[in-house]
Order: C-alpha cells, then sequence, then structure tokens
C-alpha cells in the first residue's frame, strides 16, 4: 500500500519501484513522494482507472514515470514529465517483443516484453 495525499486508505499499485533510502510511515506504507515510477497493468474491468484516474492522480502527486501495460494494445505506454495539472508531457509507447526502458533517478530498469500475455480476445 502506497499513501496519497487525496486518499484515506491509499493504493496497491501493481508495481512500484521506491525510491532507495524511503521508509514506510506510521502507518506501515511508502508514501507517494518515495516512488520513483508506478506500473500498472490494464484490467477490462477497469480500463477508466489505469488510463485516465489513476494517470491524473499519479501525475498530481509527481510520480516521475507512470507505464500502463495493456495486454489488449500489446503495448507499455510510458508516461513522463509530471504535471500539477494531471498530465505528464511525456509519452511514448513500447509494443510488446521491445525491450521496456524505465528510466529511474541516476539508474534504469529494463523490462523485456517479449513473453508478456496478450489478450488478443480483445481486439
Amino acid at each position: 500500500m502506497v499513501d496519497f495525499p487525496s486518499s484515506l486508505y491509499g493504493y496497491a499499485p501493481d508495481l512500484a519501484i521506491v525510491a532507495p533510502g524511503a521508509e514506510h510511515n506510521s502507518r506501515g506504507r511508502y508514501e507517494w513522494h518515495d516512488l520513483e515510477a508506478v506500473l500498472e497493468i490494464v484490467s477490462k474491468s477497469n480500463q477508466d482507472n489505469d488510463f485516465v484516474k489513476k494517470l491524473r492522480l499519479y501525475a498530481e502527486c509527481g510520480i516521475p514515470v507512470y507505464v500502463v501495460i495493456d495486454p489488449a494494445g500489446a503495448v507499455c505506454t510510458v508516461h513522463s514529465a509530471p504535471q500539477s495539472t494531471g498530465s505528464y508531457r511525456k509519452t511514448g509507447a513500447v509494443p510488446f517483443g521491445e525491450d521496456l526502458v524505465v528510466p529511474l533517478d541516476g539508474r534504469e530498469i529494463v523490462i523485456r516484453t517479449g513473453q508478456f500475455p496478450r489478450d488478443d480476445a480483445a481486439r
């Protein structure tokens, strides 16, 4: 669970990359300002959450990198340069099969997407 300023309950991103040296708060959670990146996998039932609501929340909170992994589109969308207005200034697409490079502060994580499951029925 991660505590965000607009929520009493916190959220559990599919994958959150926490900055080195970050510590849990008094509730045993990390806080939004400890996150370097968030990756969410789109589910059929909650597409609006990942593409709209979470994008806005993560941008407003200044999460540096937000990646949406979409099995239906077989693509990862990388958002960076968050704006306090709830959007990201930079967006790029990485098709499944190509390496997804997640830029972090002074380093990067490379995720191989070749074996990511595709939802061919949704196309």
